[in-house]
């Protein structure tokens, strides 16, 4: 009999969290786990990018193995750079420098 491992798929949103847990086997790729997902469980039209996985927060790819306990991201693109974001809010509430 084939070990099998947990695995786990997310998909956040700010303000709710989609997931689904899965058993494959042992030496399973992140294609194999996207291959089970289940779309009723995630929001309607989610587009799988394969530019856009992680795992802990580290890109993969496709044909990277998964190690038990691997919680596979979807990640959504970035609507803003964060840096022109902090330069934004930078220039609206500008430090004051002390007097010397």
């Amino acid at each position: 009999m084939t070990e099998m491992i947990p695995v786990e798929i997310v998909y956040a949103e700010p303000d709710r969290i989609w997931r689904q847990a899965l058993q494959l086997p042992a030496g399973a790729s992140v294609q194999q786990a996207l291959s089970a997902l289940q779309p009723d469980l995630f929001p309607p039209g989610l587009k799988v990018s394969p530019e856009f996985l992680a795992v802990y927060g580290r890109t993969v790819r496709l044909g990277d193995a998964l190690h038990p306990h691997d919680r596979i991201e979807l990640l959504r693109p970035l609507i803003r750079d964060p840096k022109d974001t902090r330069r934004l809010r930078a220039a609206d509430n500008p430090l004051k420098k002390p007097k010397r």
